[in-house]
């Protein structure tokens, strides 16, 4: 085929993420991270949010989404590009990579991939989920209370990733528990229900020790405004901490090495299957 002569070029990688207004730069360390394990191969950004692209073009930061990231690629010439999900669980925005995929599949002749969420494969969960939880140990005296984002439809397939995390921190640790931020038992909602699991668990402390921590890869504005409100909200009865970062100044899950080593094994796996 002639067209199939102008793809001269190998592999190219594109790091799909929701991006962040507040903390942007902690996606361009992991775009660094994975040009240095990859460094034969070209990896850029692509951002999904267009409310995120649209507060860095007013900083002056011009990003692409998806769609655009591709169309480049294309041009230049991969016969091959990975589509890395940088998302925590394979809900609406890992779907919208996917679909985004499959449609410039119709007129795109370079072989396209899209690697799983991070939290989708059961080792890879796991894994992350388990070291999470040996960073933040629990104590007779204090509860870690993980708080997800939520999808707001509950017959997202992703669903069963969220509720597979919820229940793999909670047996092991029986002093985890979790809600979410406005998707399934959104806190809200199940607050005077934690309590009471909480009291339970802690039963000789009059104000145990909470200990909020964000399912969130980046924790931008709703570390700041959402896990604020959870935390002033269950002040009242409780002594609440905010997870303190695993590196650097702001808490961020792309911090944790696993989270880090699973993104990087994935696209592996992806340049090995495609030959």
């Amino acid at each position: 085929m002639k067209r199939f002569r102008h793809y001269q070029k190998d592999t190219a990688i594109i790091l799909a993420c929701f991006g962040s207004v507040v903390a942007q730069p902690r996606y361009l360390t992991l775009l660094e991270q994975v040009r240095a394990a990859f460094p034969d191969y070209p990896a850029e950004i692509a951002i999904s949010s267009r409310m995120v692209l649209k507060g860095l073009a007013k900083q002056g930061q011009h990003y692409l989404n998806l769609p655009q990231q591709l169309a480049n690629m294309d041009m230049a010439g991969y016969r091959r590009i990975i589509v890395v999900s940088t998302y925590l669980f394979p809900t609406e925005e890992h779907a919208m990579a996917h679909a985004t995929v499959d449609g410039f599949k119709h007129f795109s002749l370079s072989r396209l991939v899209v690697t799983s969420a991070l939290l989708q494969q059961v080792k890879a969960a796991n894994n992350i989920l388990q070291a999470l939880a040996d960073h933040f140990p629990t104590a007779p005296d204090t509860a870690n209370l993980f708080i997800s984002h939520g999808a707001p439809c509950l017959d997202n397939p992703g669903y069963s990733a969220v509720q597979y995390a919820e229940g793999l921190l909670n047996r092991i640790g029986p002093r985890n528990f979790t809600c979410s931020l406005e998707g399934i038992y959104p806190f809200g909602v199940v607050r005077e229900a934690l309590l009471g699991e909480i009291r339970t668990a802690i039963p000789a402390v009059e104000r145990p020790r909470v200990r909020l921590i964000p399912l969130l890869l980046v924790s931008g504005n709703h570390c700041i405004k959402d896990l604020t409100d959870i935390s002033q909200s269950l002040g009242t009865e409780c002594n609440v901490e905010m997870a303190k970062p695993i590196s650097g100044e702001r808490f961020c899950l792309l911090d944790l090495p696993a989270v880090t080593q699973t993104l990087i094994e994935q696209i592996n796996d992806e340049i090995k299957k495609l030959g």
